[in-house]
């Protein structure tokens, strides 16, 4: 069955009933989860599920709910904070109201991925049992068939026996073959490079890698997981530069949880290799790791890798760090549902630490690991604010937010007054995504009848509410903060950074105004290159001038900047989502021209130019030593309207191409050649020929039937084709469109 069928057969429905954002939503959402964008799925997801269940569309109601948990469990590792819609889902997939819906099968493998993430080996037998069942109720011609699949070969794996794991994907392989779908083989790969690893068969599990890479899925996600896999794979074989080559840098896997298991097997066998420092920064990382892990409900990944953080501290002399992930071990053990070899892990630990805690100790007056010991082993007995202080700062300087808390918590009980422990209080629960306790804590200030109390209580919800984005509440107290002249200046930045997130141009050209009026001779800083890209958007380009003096980029004249400065690229994200980096040339201290052709099945963005956040995501070098920076647009200051198609087909030879290139500039145009030396094409008789894939862009006054047919022209008197349907549709040339679509079909282009 192709669960998929109903999917596209519903989108015309939905847009001839008006549904046309909905139609949008379930596109976008999928697309979203599997290239780890998931703060806009779960913006997404609840407005397409209040419209399915406006339109009375259970069926998509269930897909909507299913995809926001692929997003949540397979890839974010969502345990306990998940179980409960995990299950709910399969009742209502499998209830009368969504009777017949093709996605319940999936909505099994949400569950079964629950499981896993919940306690992988302590729920691994309820995971086999319930992938089994639906196993035998579905066929291999089912997409899901592999999906389950890996689902029941992870439990066996996570039940101790990779060997069976493997074993049980040969036989399901051999049923894809036997039903004509051998080519879905590619979706069990990465379940057989963790068995294979887990057997100690690297060679193969580098072989397995390599086809994953080369014929599996694309996405963002899987990208990066084959990346790491790479990573871990030569970091076994003792391939260290090439571990490092592959292994993607923390900022990217840190948004996405499922890839930190593996993530942390990389780094411990390079630095087992001594091709990674096994320093302070390393074990902020992996604590990042485990904190997002236990806020999101799961318990047996981040045991895992607090093990492994322990074992690294210890062997980095910092046994205060590895006490502390001792105490998180020990607290996830007590929920797991089946122990397994926890205890004897936990009693491992405790005597390496013991040990580790009676070694003499090394002098390093700098590190703030040995800084947290120094605070762990004082009395605090001199100056107990000060300790709790400087024992809290320690602890949130190393990523320990929940810890901090915990200790502050104690000592604001004990000490009311004492402000400043009140302020790293707020900043522990920030630190924790501790909303509950953050709210309170709020709450607790504003109740209180010392103004000075209000005041911080302000300070503080304003800033909670800012970070769960609730925008108006957070304006409305920085509005009453800034009534008051001792926080006139500070709370109107705080709204200029909200006004930015909000995308409120006016207001936060007006809250930058204001702060200079209010104090002439402010630093320059993050407010002005706010104020340059809302100044920009709006036209207030004396404004532009003006922040770009105090920043020290002094630009004469007047009205519009449109300049020709340093080679960029812009980070754009088109209509269904996808997002794209491109090449531009700067113009402007927050505005660039795009110069590169953008994706053809989206408006293209040619020539736009457009407003970017000059924060930069990045840089690349560009041959000549010098950084090519990363900026993410923030939104068109002018469309230029271009077109774009592509142009497919057998490499006619370079002088042909150029033919080719100088009819596409003739023509107001940019041709930009996408395909390498590695594009072969095989002929309908079955020979092989090099091949061809261009974009051609024109601008929106271009004629497209005069460029087509000066195309075809140059190509007349090839022996082999090139094809451009969709520009000879566009060009309203329909038999040439035709034309060009059989020769497509012949050559599988």
């Amino acid at each position: 069955m192709d669960i998929w069928q109903w999917v596209h057969d519903i989108d015309p429905e939905l847009r001839r009933g008006g549904h046309v954002r909905l139609a949008d939503l379930i596109r976008r959402i999928p697309s979203a989860t599997v290239d780890d964008h998931h703060d806009r799925v779960d913006a997404l997801a609840p407005e397409a599920l209040a419209l399915a269940k406006a339109a009375g569309l259970p069926w998509v109601e269930v897909f909507v709910r299913h995809w926001h948990l692929q997003s949540r469990v397979l890839h974010r590792c969502q345990g306990d904070m998940a179980l409960g819609e995990a299950v709910a889902l399969v009742d209502y997939a499998h209830g009368e109201a969504a009777r017949g819906c093709p996605q319940a099968v999936c909505t099994v493998q949400d569950l079964a991925a629950c499981y896993s993430q919940v306690d992988g080996p302590g729920w691994a037998r309820e995971r086999a049992d319930v992938s089994r069942e639906t196993l035998a109720r579905i066929d291999p011609t089912w997409p899901c068939f592999t999906c389950i699949s890996c689902e029941y070969a992870g439990a066996l794996r996570e039940q101790g026996d990779p060997q069976a794991s493997l074993d049980f994907l040969d036989a399901q392989q051999k049923q894809l073959v036997a039903a004509g779908q051998g080519r879905e083989r590619t979706s069990l790969l990465p379940e057989r490079i963790s068995c294979l690893i887990a057997l100690g068969r690297i060679d193969d599990a580098l072989a397995v890698c390599e086809d994953a890479v080369a014929n599996g899925r694309r996405d963002e996600s899987q990208r990066r997981a084959r990346q790491i896999d790479l990573a871990r794979i030569y970091a076994r074989l003792g391939r260290g530069e090439d571990a490092l080559r592959h292994l993607p840098v923390p900022t990217d896997i840190l948004p996405t949880p499922s890839h930190y298991e593996p993530y942390t097997d990389a780094l411990v066998h390079l630095v087992r290799l001594g091709a990674w420092p096994n320093a302070v920064e390393l074990g902020r990382l992996l604590q990042r790791f485990i904190a997002r892990l236990q806020l999101n409900g799961s318990n047996r990944l981040p045991f895992d890798i607090a093990a492994a953080a322990a074992d690294l501290a210890i062997q980095r002399g910092s046994p205060a760090v590895a006490a502390l992930h001792l105490a998180t071990m020990e607290r996830l053990a007590a929920r797991l549902n089946r122990p397994g070899s926890a205890p004897e892990r936990l009693a491992a630990l405790r005597l390496s630490l013991g040990t580790a805690i009676a070694a003499p100790r090394s002098q390093r007056p700098d590190d703030p690991e040995e800084r947290l010991r120094h605070r762990v082993e004082a009395d605090g007995s001199a100056d107990p604010a000060e300790h709790a202080r400087g024992h809290a700062i320690a602890l949130l300087g190393l990523g320990f937010a929940r810890e901090a808390a915990d200790l502050l918590e104690r000592h604001v009980d004990a000490h009311p007054d004492d402000d400043d422990a009140v302020q790293l209080l707020e900043m522990a629960y920030r630190d924790a995504e501790d909303d509950d306790r953050h709210r309170a804590l709020g709450e607790r200030l504003l109740a209180s009848t010392d103004p000075a109390k209000q005041r911080l209580g302000r300070w503080v919800s304003a800033r909670r509410h800012a970070r769960a984005r609730e925008w108006d509440a957070a304006n409305r107290l920085l509005e009453q903060l800034a009534a008051d002249p001792a926080d006139a200046l500070a709370a109107r930045l705080a709204h200029v950074s909200n006004a930015r997130q909000q995308a409120d141009w006016p207001t936060l050209l007006r809250l930058v105004d204001e702060a200079l009026e209010l104090q002439p001779d402010l630093p320059p800083g993050a407010h002005d290159w706010n104020r340059m890209v809302a100044a920009t958007l709006l036209g207030a380009w004396d404004r532009v001038r003006h922040s770009a003096a105090r920043l020290d980029m002094a630009i004469d004249g007047e009205g519009p900047i449109d300049l020709r400065w340093e080679l960029c690229r812009i980070r754009l994200e088109h209509p269904n989502g996808k997002r794209q980096e491109l090449y531009a040339a700067r113009t402007g201290p927050v505005t660039a021209r795009l110069l590169q052709i953008s994706r053809i099945d989206q408006p293209q963005r040619l020539f736009d130019q457009v407003v970017f956040d000059a924060r930069p995501l990045g840089s690349v070098d560009d041959g000549d030593g010098q950084p090519v920076y990363l900026y993410a647009e923030v939104e068109p200051l002018h469309r230029a309207g271009y077109r774009a198609f592509s142009i497919d087909g057998v490499h006619p030879g370079e002088a042909v191409l150029a033919d080719l290139r100088r009819v596409v500039q003739a023509h107001r145009g940019s041709f930009q050649v996408q395909s390498g030396d590695g594009y072969r094409l095989t002929s309908p008789v079955g020979e092989e020929r090099p091949g061809l894939y261009v974009f051609a862009a024109f601008a929106p006054d271009t004629d497209l039937r005069v460029a087509s047919d000066a195309l075809a022209a140059v190509v007349s008197r090839l022996a082999d084709p090139l094809v451009w349907p969709e520009l000879a549709a566009a060009a309203g040339d329909d038999a040439r469109a035709e034309q060009h679509r059989e020769l497509a079909r012949d050559w599988a282009l």
